[in-house]
This record gives structure tokens, sequence and C-alpha cells, in this order.
């Protein structure tokens, strides 16, 4: 079952654009390992909803300034959630919850990174190639910080600010969005207002619409 999904996941990463191939005795940079991350993912109850397989580079052989500069992205005060939900049922605000689908993926890396193939399907002469990113893939160490600021300048671009006290609450004339890394959180009083900013959003990126917070919550 997870090597189905395996296979599912490295098509949805080739479709991304996420590598080229190139040989491995052009590269004079470190080339890092690569790794799966599997989990059974459940519903309430237990049952399995889905086996899922996420391709991965080995972050931790990653050496400083060389394979990454900058690693820090904010994460959300715990504060701000709390307050946005008792907001949410004092003024009876709509709610939705997106989540973007292979977040890290989704960003464009910084500067040249390589990484081995993934071994279970390794052909043929295989072994003398590797891949170049051409995004920013899981297990990276700068991955959340290319992605939060990619997600920071979409909301900046359809007239969000940032919040002074919260740099992952964004607000726009009574739209609040809150961003848990690839979670997003839409709060206002018109359902149409909140779908319509998903709408735009849907344009730049591959995301999906969980429904109202009470997943998150």
């Amino acid at each position: 079952v997870f090597k189905k999904a395996a296979r599912e996941e490295i098509e949805s990463l080739e479709k991304k654009g996420s590598w080229v191939v190139v040989k491995r005795a052009s590269v004079k940079s470190n080339i890092l390992p690569s790794t799966w991350a599997l989990k059974r993912k459940r519903y309430p109850d237990g049952r399995i909803r889905k086996y899922k397989a996420r391709f991965c580079v080995r972050g931790d052989r990653q050496r400083f300034g060389i394979d990454f500069d900058e690693t820090y992205a904010p994460v959300v005060q715990w504060s701000s959630v709390r307050m946005l939900f008792t907001l949410a049922l004092t003024l009876g605000l709509k709610t939705r919850q997106v989540d973007y689908s292979n977040a890290f993926v989704q960003a464009d890396i910084d500067g040249e990174v390589y990484c081995e193939l993934p071994q279970e399907f390794l052909g043929p002469d295989n072994d003398q190639y590797v891949l170049k990113l051409k995004k920013s893939l899981y297990g990276l160490k700068q991955a959340p910080r290319l992605w939060f600021k990619m997600l920071e300048k979409s909301l900046h671009d359809r007239g969000f600010q940032s919040s002074e006290n919260d740099p992952c609450l964004f607000l726009k004339k009574g739209l609040v969005a809150l961003v848990y890394v690839d979670d997003v959180l839409f709060f206002e009083k018109s359902d149409a207002i909140i779908d319509e900013m998903i709408a735009t959003l849907k344009r730049d990126f591959d995301l999906k619409v969980e429904g109202t917070v009470d997943a998150f919550l």
C-alpha cells in the first residue's frame, strides 16, 4: 500500500517540476541523502483514511553556509488562535479552513541543493545521477522559511497586512487569515467574501478547502 502512495508522491513532485536530473560527476556540491516519511492518516474514530508517503531530504546532513543560510519561520501564537475562535463564537463569524497540498514543495528553492534519487525507484545506471532541486522539499532546513515567505507575499499581494503582534495573523477590512504552517483559517461575516478570496488563491496554489475550522479545533 505504501509503495502505491510513494509512486503517487513521485508523480506529484515531478508534475510540480520539483527537480531536474543531473549527472553525479558534474556536481561539486554536497549531495544530501533522501528518505521516506510514511504515515497512516486516520479519521477521528480511528479508521484509516489514507496511506501517505512523503519523499524527504535528509536535512540533518546539510551544512550551514553551503546548503542553507537562514531557516527561521514564524509559528502562530496560540493566544491568537484562542482570540479568533472566541471572536468567531461571539460575533457569529463564518469560517473556512484551507489546506495547502504539499505546501513546502510549492515554494521555489534559493541556491543550489542536490539530493539522491529515491532508492526504491532506481534502475540500471541510475546511481550515476542525482536530483538538482528546484522546489523546497520537506526535510530541508530552509523549507519552512521559503514556504512562509511565499505565502506571506501572496496574502500581501491580495491586500492583507501582517499584525504587529503576530506575523502569522493577517488582516484585511474585516477578513482575517490565520496561518498555521500549511493551514490557513479564514474568518469573516460573509461566506461569499471568504470563498472569493479562496478562489483567487487557487489560481496560484494547489490547495483544498477542509470546511469550517471545526477540524482544526
